[in-house]
């Protein structure tokens, strides 16, 4: 009875999970990497939802069973690590060195609280089976704030070079998701968050699969119909559009092989990103076409932002053409663009003319 019971109350929230996972196995956008860490999610949600739902059943008994305060300490755990292994979710170079550090408070607190039914420090119960409180009675709040923070800041990191929308949406997931977990603490401070948790991963997946799509799976740059996407969508704010040409893509291609080409395309993306501030985004466009959309900025900073990135380009062993546009009362965006990509090209002639005569060969793309 208690089984049916709990499928009963937690029916959308087993639906919605379920299906999250059945969708997993269709995604062509998301790493494999990225599926087992949300399966890993989805195991834990519904994990914490059984210790729940047992916590509250241990709560009927006349007389204290140990089940109980191991119960709640699971509990205690689980919330911090769903949060850690999400934020894991948006490091695209897999899981930094020092990614242990942030783990450490979480280790810590284990102990603390699988062990506070006899060091009173945390909670406890009493023989009745009544709840009492220590003189670390907000640890697990304490905890569970600290991996919001930082979760909310990794996500900035990960958007922050992104659409305005995209950075909306996020920010939409994580503070609503994180009022409900406020007014359930407030107004019912015994109530299941793992409803909520649910709706904010379904949310925030939905989210992470339509910003995978909208990327070049090879550079990790937004790509063309993102673009065009943000060329419309952010039109007010856009003052420059710089256009950028990998030189001599075709001639690695043909004559090292395209692992060759694509090794090349990985490291001057690599600049482009680095070297982009935070109102400044590229994007791979074409082959060896790139774009760069500047907001809110003036002439000044985008000719700085191609100095350096052609600096950090010489400690590579590629050549990139650049041209650039401002947008003004007399310019649109469409003449910008189509000015940049003529400055660039202007560009390109004058770079292979100045190699040749230093009897330099590079090769075009013809």
């Amino acid at each position: 009875m208690w089984i049916v019971n709990y499928f009963l109350e937690n029916y959308s929230m087993i639906y919605e999970l379920i299906g999250l996972m059945v969708i997993l196995g269709v995604s062509a956008h998301l790493s494999e990497r990225m599926k087992k860490l949300t399966i890993i999610v989805v195991v834990l949600l519904l994990l914490e939802s059984i210790i729940f739902e047992l916590e509250k059943w241990t709560q009927t008994f006349e007389h204290l069973s140990l089940l109980r305060p191991m119960l709640t300490a699971c509990l205690y755990s689980l919330y911090p690590l769903i949060l850690m292994i999400m934020t894991i979710l948006t490091e695209t170079n897999g899981i930094p060195r020092r990614a242990w550090l942030f783990v450490i408070p979480w280790l810590i607190s284990l102990p603390l609280f699988f062990f506070s039914q006899w060091t009173h420090i945390v909670v406890w119960y009493h023989e009745s089976n009544h709840f009492a409180a220590g003189p670390l009675r907000y640890l697990p709040y304490v905890l569970f704030g600290f991996y919001i923070i930082v979760f909310v800041v990794q996500n900035i990191r990960y958007f922050r070079s992104y659409s305005k929308m995209n950075r909306t949406a996020s920010r939409y997931i994580v503070l609503g998701a994180l009022v409900g977990v406020l007014l359930y603490f407030y107004f019912d401070g015994f109530k299941d968050y793992s409803a909520i948790f649910t709706s904010a991963i379904l949310l925030y997946y939905v989210l992470v699969y339509i910003h995978m799509a909208k990327m070049d799976p090879l550079t990790s740059l937004p790509n063309r119909q993102s673009f065009y996407q943000d060329m419309v969508m952010e039109s007010q704010t856009i003052t420059g559009v710089v256009s950028i040409d990998m030189n001599e893509l075709k001639y690695l291609n043909d004559n090292l092989g395209h692992e060759a080409g694509d090794m090349a395309l990985e490291v001057v993306s690599g600049v482009f990103r680095k070297d982009c501030p935070q109102n400044c985004t590229a994007y791979r466009v074409g082959g060896d076409e790139f774009m760069i959309i500047c907001r809110n900025t003036n002439e000044f900073d985008i000719r700085s932002i191609i100095v350096h990135m052609r600096e950090d380009l010489k400690q590579t062993s590629y050549i990139c053409s650049f041209g650039y546009a401002m947008l003004n009362s007399e310019t649109s965006l469409e003449d910008a663009i189509r000015l940049a990509d003529a400055r660039m090209y202007e560009n390109k002639t004058a770079i292979k003319k100045e190699l040749s005569e230093k009897g330099v060969e590079i090769h075009s793309r013809d």
